[in-house]
């Protein structure tokens, strides 16, 4: 017999993510407040910090998956902005060959307004380009390394003219992840509502995407006998497997599953085992 709809979303619940469409306003740490207080659940998190007047996608954890977040594929990023500079380029092909100079791998040092240590760190550029431009305004759109500052990318193009700021900014992606999937935080608010006063899970259930859709990482199955040993951090010998993807080496992160696909750990092997690092389930909760 399937699973009730009640049952699906609880799953959800405890384990799963949301692809959101951060509004300009308010901060992301705001944000994943204002989801936790929505689902009525303790835990929800996220990858990638936008400031509070930058919009665009964020990777939102909801449950056990804020601790499966440094797992999905969010190395690069994608941005649309708009940079003034004091000085007018004398063309399009102008601002196009400073943004040149940034391709590749560059050195930054966060911003004053940031969290993370003051220091220099090498980032990549993987493409920036000029769109579009008025006058000393540049709309522009850059993929870039995580951990990237378009704001202090803005300000070193823009020496080249005087000086570079950045008035405008969003992003448009995360890893293969983009703003045409994600939802809004009123689209959440609207399946709550239709859950409570209608008893319809679809529009949360559509909201909320099972960890394993997002996790770029090989499936590795095990018996459900082997689940409990799993869930108590043992490591597991890779007899146990019951299948798996080939070419998978030692040093890899997998993602540790039973034949109904559902989500036991997350491993990596090493010497001929399984190890454990991030326990989701146990014996008892296959029951």
């Amino acid at each position: 017999m399937g699973k009730t709809a009640s049952t699906k979303l609880d799953e959800l619940l405890n384990c799963s993510f949301i692809i959101l469409d951060k509004p300009r306003g308010p901060s992301s740490h705001e944000v994943t407040a204002h989801i936790r207080k929505l689902l009525g659940v303790k835990k929800v998190g996220q990858m990638g910090t936008l400031d509070p007047k930058v919009s665009g996608v964020i990777i939102v954890g909801v449950g056990k998956a804020v601790r499966l977040l440094r797992f999905v594929d969010t190395d690069k990023k994608t941005y649309v902005g708009v940079m003034r500079t004091r000085k007018t380029p004398a063309s399009l092909e102008e601002m196009q060959a400073e943004f040149d100079k940034f391709v590749g791998k560059i050195t930054q040092t966060p911003p004053k307004e940031s969290a993370v240590a003051k220091r220099a760190r090498r980032r990549k550029v993987y493409e920036l380009r000029a769109r579009d431009i008025v006058v000393n305004t540049t709309l522009f759109e850059s993929i870039v390394e995580a951990g990237t500052y378009i704001r202090v990318l803005c300000e070193a193009v823009g020496r080249r003219f005087g000086e570079g700021r950045m008035i405008e900014l969003r992003r448009t992606a995360v890893g293969s992840f983009d703003e045409a999937q994600a939802v809004r935080l009123s689209d959440i608010a609207d399946a709550v509502w239709q859950f409570k006063e209608r008893k319809n899970a679809v529009p949360l259930q559509k909201i909320l995407l099972p960890a394993q859709k997002l996790l770029h990482l090989s499936p590795l199955y095990v018996a459900d006998a082997a689940v409990d040993a799993i869930g108590r951090g043992a490591p597991l010998a890779l007899s146990g497997v019951t299948g798996a993807e080939a070419g998978i080496e030692s040093g890899s992160w997998v993602q540790v599953k039973t034949k109904n696909e559902r989500l036991v750990a997350i491993a990596r092997i090493e010497k001929g085992q399984i190890w454990p690092k991030v326990v989701l389930e146990d014996a008892a909760g296959l029951r």
